[in-house]
């Protein structure tokens, strides 16, 4: 026999052996196979069990260990300062914009072509002062002929007048009849129509002439000069001949939270409000005064427009520029304050860390009021509590900490 039929035996031999082995497992009845299957599940059980509790006990060691580490660590050195009750003025800052009160864009009222332009870009004019003159030679003309076709008409009703005058004497004197002085009457009264008709058109072509020449309707300060002489102008163009700007006085409109609104509206029952505008590079500030508050709150972002108004005599405020307002609104009576560092913000929104009698600090949620340099207006602390001030940037709630001496704080700020 040789090894290839050897091997071909041995292998038919397990085939047979494992379907015999796979029959008497189907013939096993079947409370055998459901005992056996439930000591599998208890073994199982038994096995995560073991895991788990190996799992607890090596966690538990470490989060001990952790405990015993940050209950080890020493106080931290900090700034800690004291909550106290002051009064404090009420300044309300925002960003404005500088708008001037008046603007007027210069356009034609009839077509024609510039003839001479009697100003210059940047000057500063007055009402009434001329600055264009349109070519006028047609509308020159017009009144001319109106003027002339009045004169004639006058001259034809003085004659009917006197006409009118002689029937009449002759019609006492029984010379003429009735009708010959109705018909003088009819005469003047139709040529007396006709010089008012005369009279209107002299006027109307004195109205189109002087649409030939652009005044300045308000006194300011004259922007970009658009055209030049020769250029065809006429009623409806898209782009201004020019730009008058009225500069002082002048106006910053800017928004305030609305929960500033009965603030301000306090302190205007009480007397005028005035309010600073500062320059943001020079630093420059002018005074003036608020002169408008808008009628209701835009809902949409929960602010309120105000406009202040300032004289501007030597033209600090530029139209279209920004400033920092200021307005004082009256004073914050015994007001809780903190120091501005004192105040943190999480996600939550801002909070400051009390300190408590055993040292170590909590985390307390406050509102913010107002800012008056460097102390915060708040709500949510008590007077005389004590909170961190400076290097409350790396503490946690819970961590223990101590008042630190000048320059030692090492919380992060």
């Amino acid at each position: 026999m040789s090894a290839a039929s050897g091997d071909a035996g041995m292998r038919q031999q397990v085939s047979m052996g494992r379907r015999l082995a796979s029959t008497r497992r189907a013939r096993r009845p079947p409370q055998e196979r459901e005992e056996k299957m439930k000591k599998r599940v208890v073994a199982s059980a038994a096995a995560l069990a073991l895991a788990a509790a190996g799992l607890a006990g090596w966690y538990g060691s470490r989060t001990s260990a952790a405990a015993s580490k940050t209950a080890a660590r020493p106080p931290i050195a900090v700034g800690i300062a004291k909550v106290a009750a002051e009064d404090l003025p009420i300044e309300l800052s925002a960003t404005g914009n500088v708008t001037a009160i008046e603007k007027v864009e210069v356009k034609p009222q009839v077509s024609g072509v510039v003839a001479k332009v009697h100003v210059k870009e940047g000057q500063s004019v007055s009402p009434g002062q001329l600055l264009f003159t349109l070519d006028a030679a047609a509308e020159t003309a017009q009144l001319k002929k109106a003027q002339a076709q009045t004169l004639s008409d006058q001259a034809q009703l003085k004659n009917a007048e006197r006409d009118l005058a002689r029937s009449r004497d002759l019609l006492a004197k029984n010379f003429v009849s009735q009708s010959v002085v109705d018909a003088n009457q009819s005469k003047a009264d139709a040529l007396s129509a006709t010089v008012a008709a005369d009279r209107a058109q002299v006027e109307a072509a004195r109205v189109a002439l002087d649409y030939k020449t652009l005044r300045a309707s308000i006194g300011g300060r004259i922007g970009v000069i658009g055209v030049y002489p020769g250029t065809l102008v006429q009623p409806g163009m898209a782009a201004a001949m020019l730009t008058i700007t009225r500069i002082h006085p002048i106006n910053a409109t800017f928004t305030l939270p609305e929960r500033e609104l009965g603030a301000v509206r306090a302190a205007e029952a009480a007397g005028k409000l005035l309010v600073r505008a500062t320059l943001p590079d020079s630093g420059d500030s002018v005074d003036g005064k608020l002169v408008f508050i808008d009628s209701a709150v835009d809902s949409a972002n929960g602010t309120l427009t105000l406009k202040a108004e300032f004289s501007n005599p030597d033209g600090k405020l530029w139209p279209g520029q920004f400033v920092t307002v200021s307005l004082n609104a009256g004073r914050y009576r015994q007001a809780t304050t903190i120091p501005v560092a004192a105040l943190l913000t999480g996600p939550e929104g801002k909070f400051s860390y009390a300190v408590q009698a055993d040292g170590s600090v909590k985390r307390v949620p406050v509102e913010l009021l107002a800012i008056h340099k460097e102390k915060a207006v708040v709500k949510g602390l008590s007077v005389g509590e004590a909170v961190v001030s400076n290097g409350g940037l790396n503490l946690r709630p819970g961590d223990k900490v101590r008042a630190a001496k000048a320059g030692q704080a090492s919380g992060g700020q």
